[in-house]
């Protein structure tokens, strides 16, 4: 998947490890599903290294997700951050 490894962590968050940086996407754990920002919001909020990379990002999470059977969603108020 491009070098990015998916982790669900027990905040209702999956983390997206790669040898740039780690990014923290919000997954809801009762009923499993991935909330997904949308390019737009991506271009507003990621940090400076990942700009360019949605479309990596969103189809290594879509794979992820299929491998599991957990539904993603695109959507613009996605909450995602950086994390060191």
């Amino acid at each position: 998947m491009d070098g990015i490894e998916f982790r669900p962590r027990w905040k209702e968050e999956l983390e997206a490890i790669s040898p740039e940086g780690k990014l923290v996407f919000e997954f809801t754990v009762g009923e499993m599903h991935v909330y997904f920002p949308d390019e737009a919001r991506w271009q507003a909020i990621a940090p400076a290294w990942a700009r360019g990379k949605w479309a990596v990002y969103e189809q290594a999470c879509r794979t992820w997700c299929g491998q599991n059977r957990i539904p993603i969603s695109l959507v613009s108020d996605a909450h995602f951050q950086e994390e060191a």
